[in-house]
């Protein structure tokens, strides 16, 4: 349903004004926080800070558009107030600014200021404590116990009790596994290739999107990010003579991705049968997945298992003489 007013507690503005003047304001932002990072690492400013900022102006309108017009982030079990809501964009786009002034530098000397992770995490948990609503899922939901027209998903009574501390909850879970999933790559990577695939700068990274997201859509913006860096990352290595390309940009992107369409990613069904009618056993449901804790850590353990024979596989294949 389209929102026409934005209801931000003391005051009320039409869709328009809240779209032009949230996304400038986050624009003015980025730009200042930009050329601060770039300063901090010594490095030339050039027209980096407006370029990014204009970027987050047209992310941050498009944001809030798809979020308050097109309701790209409602789901039928977090129902959050609407001055809630509405706050909770504005908690997202400070994560796009962020982003966008980690990826200036990252882009430009491969480096991750860590004093904008900790700010971002700090705002990440703040934000999430404070209002109790910010939540794109909450930190616990079992749709597997979902009976359709009966009962909804298992959700724990005292999230509702204690919102506050649920924000607490969800927040520092999103952190703590953004920490987990970079460290474990990066030590897994370390330990077969000798050199590690991501940086320290990627840890704080993930941090900063878990506190956030929370530790569901953090683990699904982890799994985006390598096929962002396999289409951009390659069609850019293909035109131009850089020898590689920080990591940083696509864990970004696999954020932002998550952002703008949480709704069609949690809700996705896909049928495992070609039968005309599957019933609930034959759909593969993401919600129900990430509600299994037995599943979760049956596909973790896979997962790494699979990262490790081709991180095998990719040392096996430089190791070869390829030259005779």
């Amino acid at each position: 349903m389209w929102q026409d007013d934005v209801a931000l507690g003391v005051c009320t503005l039409p869709l328009w004004q809240f779209v032009i003047g949230s996304s400038v304001l986050f624009g003015l932002i980025t730009l200042a926080g930009t050329r601060k990072s770039l300063q901090d690492c010594k490095l030339e400013v050039g027209n980096w800070p407006q370029l990014f900022g204009v970027a987050c102006v047209l992310l941050s309108a498009a944001f809030v558009v798809c979020v308050l017009g097109n309701q790209s982030q409602q789901t039928p079990v977090v129902i959050p107030s609407e001055v809630g809501r509405n706050y909770r964009v504005l908690y997202h786009v400070i994560l796009i600014a962020l982003l966008l002034m980690i990826t200036a530098t990252d882009i430009k000397n491969y480096d991750v200021l860590e004093w904008t992770c900790w700010l971002g995490m700090l705002i990440g948990v703040g934000g999430a404590i404070v209002s109790g609503e910010f939540q794109l899922v909450h930190v616990w939901v079992d749709w597997n116990q979902e009976q359709p027209q009966l009962a909804g998903a298992y959700i724990p009574i005292w999230l509702d009790a204690h919102q506050h501390l649920h924000g607490l909850a969800w927040s520092f879970a999103g952190l703590m596994t953004g920490v987990a999933i970079a460290w474990l790559t990066q030590k897994v990577s370390s330990f077969v290739l000798g050199i590690p695939t991501l940086g320290t700068g990627d840890v704080f990274i993930m941090a900063m999107i878990g506190a956030f997201l929370g530790w569901q859509p953090t683990i699904i913006a982890f799994a985006l990010a390598p096929l962002f860096a396999l289409l951009i990352g390659g069609s850019i290595r293909a035109v131009s003579n850089r020898p590689a390309l920080p990591y940083g940009p696509f864990l970004a992107t696999g954020a932002i991705t998550v952002l703008f369409a949480w709704k069609s990613i949690w809700m996705l069904e896909v049928p495992l049968t070609l039968a005309p009618n599957p019933d609930r056993d034959s759909i593969f449901a993401l919600r129900r997945f990430f509600g299994d804790w037995v599943t979760l850590l049956m596909t973790a353990g896979l997962s790494i298992g699979l990262f490790v024979g081709l991180l095998s596989l990719l040392r096996f294949y430089k190791s070869l003489n390829l030259k005779n």
